[in-house]
């Protein structure tokens, strides 16, 4: 079996590529917490590499590839028992946290955020590895697809450490 496909189909397609390729990169302002309230910065979400234009997983949400530039953060140690700043891809339902990698100030690139909808969070961790989050939040911002949902009403992002 051969599989045949039409100019004009092939024609649409690479149109779609290259429309959505132009979307990007994406930026999201982090705001801080009360924990460090002089800290600043963004994250910049640029679609991933791929030989397709466009990186997506294998059930079709896009990899972005996340480069954050920060400043004023004060030494984790101040804020207590924390050696690191390490950034996270969260789920707007807050119940998947990817981690992404450990952040300093000035630019950092860390992982791959791979969700549609999602919130960009950067923890104090006592490790630069941590498997789960658990310091506290200092900086926050959400991917553009969240931003008609609001999560002001979290305890989260309100200061108050997860239970």
């Amino acid at each position: 079996m051969s599989l045949t496909i039409h100019p004009r189909r092939l024609v649409a397609a690479a149109a779609l590529v290259a429309a959505v390729s132009a979307l990007g990169p994406f930026d999201i302002i982090l705001r801080p917490t009360a924990r460090v309230p002089d800290a600043t910065g963004h994250a910049r979400l640029i679609y991933a590499s791929s030989p397709f234009g466009i990186a997506v997983t294998a059930d079709g949400r896009a990899r972005y590839d996340a480069q954050v530039t920060v400043s004023g953060l004060p030494a984790p140690s101040t804020l207590g028992a924390y050696r690191a700043y390490v950034a996270w891809a969260v789920s707007s339902d807050l119940s998947r946290w990817h981690r992404l990698g450990a952040i300093t100030n000035g630019t950092s690139t860390v992982g791959s955020a791979e969700l549609n909808k999602f919130l960009f969070v950067i923890t104090a961790e006592a490790d630069s590895a941590p498997p789960k989050q658990g310091g506290p939040v200092v900086l926050r911002g959400a991917s553009p697809s969240t931003w008609l949902q609001s999560f002001l009403s979290h305890p989260l992002f309100r200061g108050i450490p997860p239970g």
